[in-house]
């Protein structure tokens, strides 16, 4: 029965480890549910509700620069302009995380 197991948790993280899933898989289940819809899977701010609202592209590496990981966390929590608030749906361990994850989106510039 282990070693069913063990075959079995390999092929798992052989499959997940492929870049489709990789890429489909990159977002927090947070993401998904309060950010995408506006910012996207890649956070470029372009989907339908993200161009009716006017959603920052959060890749923007002199948007990054400029902005500190307070202004991220502070706009997650109260939210800002058509952005709602999340403080009261998310924990503040859960806020972080989804700051560290507009951070991650950041492009490096050419």
């Amino acid at each position: 029965m282990k070693k069913n197991t063990l075959v079995a948790l390999s092929a798992a993280l052989l499959f997940a480890s492929t870049p489709a899933l990789q890429a489909a898989d990159s977002r927090s289940e947070n993401w998904q549910t309060h950010c995408s819809v506006c910012h996207g899977d890649d956070g470029k701010g372009q989907t339908e509700q993200g161009k009716k609202k006017k959603a920052r592209n959060l890749t923007n590496a002199k948007w990054q620069d400029k902005i500190d990981d307070a202004r991220i966390v502070k706009s997650i929590t109260k939210g800002h302009d058509e952005m709602p608030p999340f403080g009261k749906k998310l924990t503040e361990p859960e806020i972080k995380a989804l700051a560290a994850e507009v951070r991650s989106l950041a492009t490096k510039p050419s």
